[in-house]
């Protein structure tokens, strides 16, 4: 079934331009506080050069007549300057190998951090996901990633939840709360941490917020369907019929205005799917690396379809 063409609204426009621009604004950051420290480096070289000239100097202003000539002191000020000159160049390359190992760890240890308050968060959304995309009468596949599925699997997004802590509403409502408190969470995530050196985990959770927001207009709509009425006629009961007629390989441009919004929510629901892969990949490797530093044993990959 094709999905929609759709330009994205502007919202995800400035989404997705505001984390650009924070990825520029951080490089030239970085350029400032890599010049700062030449240029200190620098003055350090330079003080380091007076001061040597002075003692020369003093030592020759208190040394007997022709004790020390000036090719005396000039040898010897060279050789006392690049002495300390390598001395410094090497600390100061010990001191920004050290300093980026530490920035990276703190990097990586924020990104541990979040990730416990998220995962929780992933399970409950995923179970909630697949209850919407599975009819009643099929085995709901709770932690699966990626679905392969079309509008017409969707059908049952009405029917009450069929977990004990969900009484009392259905598929959609939940999967629509989940989903939000996901993307509550990706969006500290993005927010809280640098991304100097996991960029690509960045990318990932922007793709699920971007997801999220460029779908949540659609979403809110179908949630709205089911406490709707057009005229004498429940808008819940005439969505579940037009997903029944939909023919298989239906088009978004072709569906009736109504079924748009579920068409939305379908493209919205497996750029989801692509983002939250992508996103458990890169941190199990972050949390890897960071076990391994630590000297622990990595923890088992979680085990999702």
């Amino acid at each position: 079934m094709n999905k929609p063409n759709l330009k994205v609204p502007n919202v995800i426009t400035k989404v997705k331009g505001s984390d650009t621009l924070n990825t520029k604004q951080r490089r030239p950051s970085e350029r400032v506080e890599r010049a700062h420290e030449s240029r200190l480096l620098a003055y350090s070289i330079l003080a380091i050069v007076f001061y040597v000239a002075i003692a020369w100097v003093m030592v020759a202003l208190f040394s007997g007549e022709g004790a020390v000539s000036l090719v005396d002191i000039v040898k010897g000020s060279m050789g006392s300057v690049f002495a300390l000159l390598f001395a410094v160049i090497i600390m100061d390359t010990i001191n920004s190998r050290s300093e980026k190992r530490k920035k990276r760890r703190d990097e990586r240890k924020a990104i541990v951090r979040h990730n416990k308050i998220i995962q929780p968060v992933i399970d409950m959304y995923l179970v909630r996901k697949n209850m919407v995309i599975t009819l009643n009468d099929k085995t709901v596949r709770k932690f699966k990633i990626n679905a392969n599925f079309t509008i017409k699997d969707m059908k049952d997004m009405y029917s009450l939840s069929e977990l004990i802590s969900d009484v009392g509403k259905t598929k959609i409502e939940m999967y629509s709360y989940y989903q939000e408190k996901l993307h509550e969470k990706f969006t500290h995530l993005v927010e809280d941490v640098d991304f100097n050196y996991y960029s690509d985990l960045c990318d990932a959770a922007m793709k699920y917020i971007n997801a999220t927001l460029y779908g949540a207009s659609a979403l809110g709509a179908v949630v709205g369907y089911q406490d709707t009425m057009a005229g004498t006629k429940s808008m819940r009961g005439m969505v579940v019929n037009l997903i029944r007629e939909e023919p298989e390989n239906g088009k978004f441009i072709d569906a009736p205005p109504v079924l748009k919004n579920v068409y939305l929510v379908h493209q919205m629901i497996n750029e989801q799917e692509v983002a939250l892969e992508r996103y458990l990949k890169l941190v199990h490797t972050i949390i890897e690396e960071d076990s391994r530093e630590a000297g622990k044993k990595a923890p088992s990959e979680i085990d999702y379809e």
